[in-house]
């Protein structure tokens, strides 16, 4: 779904951007030199998540390591791209109150033995 939704996205900002500036970038401004806090699959994955009601507000922005402002900002941000693809976003089966739950609650996939390996 990320790939699927990335590009539109980044698309979407950049419009955005052109309209608040009025036109083009100028040459010889920034360019936008301030770096995101979070990056834009980050960003809908964070959407995603919210969406999901995986966990609450503040579980996700301790997550992510940033503030409750600027997720919410991320979240304004993504949920259009989200409607306007139709992605199908279901509840999940379980909230978590804290990011160290929902961290922990990811199983890590078994390691597979080398099967040319002796067992020891």
């Amino acid at each position: 779904m990320l790939e699927k939704l990335i590009v539109p996205y980044a698309a979407a900002i950049e419009q955005r951007r052109h309209r608040q500036r009025g036109g083009h970038r100028r040459p010889g401004t920034r360019g936008g030199v301030f770096r995101q806090k979070i990056t834009d699959g980050d960003r809908i994955l964070a959407t995603i998540l919210y969406q999901r009601r995986v966990c609450t507000l503040d579980t996700l922005a301790e997550l992510f390591d940033i503030s409750r402002s600027t997720l919410w900002n991320a979240i304004n941000d993504v949920l259009p791209i989200l409607n306007t693809h139709g992605a199908a976003i279901t509840p999940a089966d379980h909230r978590y109150a804290s990011a160290a739950a929902l961290l922990a609650s990811i199983e890590t996939p078994p390691e597979h033995p080398d099967p040319g390996k002796p067992a020891c």
